[in-house]
């Protein structure tokens, strides 16, 4: 009965002690291996969630951006490669390589209304006769951007006789803001898309 009474006392004396130092130590490193551990995590998970969205949204803007020249493309009725912006656009004369900066879209026989896709600096804009106003289509173009016409086969076009192909290739780094530096080197993450239409009521020469 007192030799009980005695290891319940040394129990209980022993609950109330304090940690040894080498008791502490451990738990302190083990707290903050495991906040460690807790916050690497939520970088990540974070830089992921750049990364992801970063390949979403230049998907998206790719996507509606190349869609809306696709279907103008397709919707003309004449068309010609030039040179130059809305202010100021010069096409190519015939018997030229038909390639160059902007792309004039008439969606009817009347060539005095029409649309304009042009490259100038890292952005492809889409302007509309008559008006000043532009509209950003694509930016952070890297590559040469110029639009090129072809034939059936890919070969390039000196003329419009025959109607063909409407190619155009886009190189860029990123679409949405913030930038988000991704891959080896940390470089911006590359994205390449390559067109080709035709129109589907072609007219003219």
């Amino acid at each position: 009965m007192i030799l009980r009474h005695r290891t319940t006392a040394l129990t209980r004396k022993r609950r109330q002690a304090g940690l040894t130092l080498s008791e502490t130590l451990v738990a302190s490193a083990v707290f903050i291996m495991a906040i460690t551990g807790l916050v690497y995590g939520q970088l990540f998970g974070m830089r992921q969630d750049q990364w992801v969205n970063s390949k979403v949204g230049a998907s998206e803007l790719a996507r509606l951006g190349f869609n809306e020249l696709g279907n103008d493309i397709r919707s003309a009725k004449i068309w010609q490669i030039g040179n130059g912006d809305l202010a100021s656009f010069t096409g190519i004369p015939l018997g030229q390589n038909q390639r160059g900066n902007a792309l004039k879209l008439s969606m009817t026989t009347d060539t005095n209304s029409y649309y304009l896709y042009y490259f100038t600096n890292a952005f492809l804009f889409r302007g509309r006769s008559g008006s000043t106003a532009t509209k950003c289509i694509a930016q952070y173009l890297t590559n040469n951007m110029y639009f090129q016409a072809q034939d059936f086969a890919g070969t390039n076009q000196t003329d419009l006789t025959h109607k063909g192909v409407i190619n155009v290739v886009m190189e860029f780094c990123q679409y949405q803001y913030p930038i988000t530096r991704i891959g080896p080197g940390c470089l911006y993450d590359y994205y390449r898309v390559e067109l080709l239409v035709t129109p589907h009521i072609p007219d003219g020469p």
